[in-house]
């Protein structure tokens, strides 16, 4: 079911309701460029990759309070931050053939308190998100094209990054350090803010490609 919202001198705009309600709530703050940007996430095909940009860009920077006027936690911005992420990077074609969906992988106990769960049948660009539950002493995280590393592994994290060796996996955690020892991006809550670290020399071995636009709105970035 959808619902039409018109606009005087805009044409009308399509928002699907299934969405998660933080999904929709980062909708109705984003302006302009955000609607387009969870629009295009709603009714595939999604638009061009410069508008979808510019809608991420304006959802990273976006201030904190107010979505958390929205009730929205910590962890379904950290989620949403993921849920674009998973649209923007570009993996190797052996890695991600094409039809295949991008498997998230996720490792710790309450990770974001479950938000991930939420994008589990999420469409990423042309391609579904399937969130899959594991644990650090599997054999196959390589399989993963996400791997998000929860805040509990804070003692271990490390080693599970190392035997990930250059395997084509975007790492991403919670944990405050995850970039500066070697994980892929960082989602941090400083100054009231949500804000991301990337580490791309770790990104640039799995043979990761990720926007420049992206890394220019990185609080920062290792390896540059």
């Amino acid at each position: 079911m959808m619902h039409h919202r018109k606009r005087q001198g805009h044409p009308t705009e399509q928002v699907d309701i299934r969405l998660p309600a933080w999904l929709r709530a980062l909708y109705a703050h984003g302006g302009a460029y955000l609607r387009k940007l969870i629009t295009s996430c709603a009714t595939p095909p999604c638009r061009p990759a410069s508008l979808i940009l510019s809608g991420l860009a304006l959802l990273l920077l976006g201030p904190w309070q107010t979505l958390a006027a929205d009730g929205l936690s910590e962890g379904q911005i950290k989620a949403a931050y993921l849920y674009n992420f998973a649209k923007f990077v570009e993996w190797p074609a052996e890695a991600l053939p094409a039809n295949a969906n991008i498997v998230l992988c996720v490792i710790g106990n309450n990770v974001l308190d479950g938000a991930l769960q939420a994008l589990d049948g999420r469409k990423a660009g042309e391609r579904e998100l399937r969130v899959e539950q594991r644990n650090y002493t599997d054999t196959n995280l390589a399989a993963c094209h996400l791997l998000f590393i929860g805040n509990s592994e804070q003692q271990r994290f490390v080693v599970t990054l190392k035997a990930l060796r250059d395997a084509p996996v975007l790492t991403l955690s919670d944990i405050g350090d995850f970039a500066e020892k070697g994980g892929g991006i960082a989602l941090l809550f400083r100054d009231n803010n949500v804000v991301f670290e990337v580490n791309l020399e770790s990104t640039r071995n799995a043979r990761l490609h990720l926007p420049g636009q992206l890394l220019n709105i990185a609080t920062y970035v290792y390896g540059r």
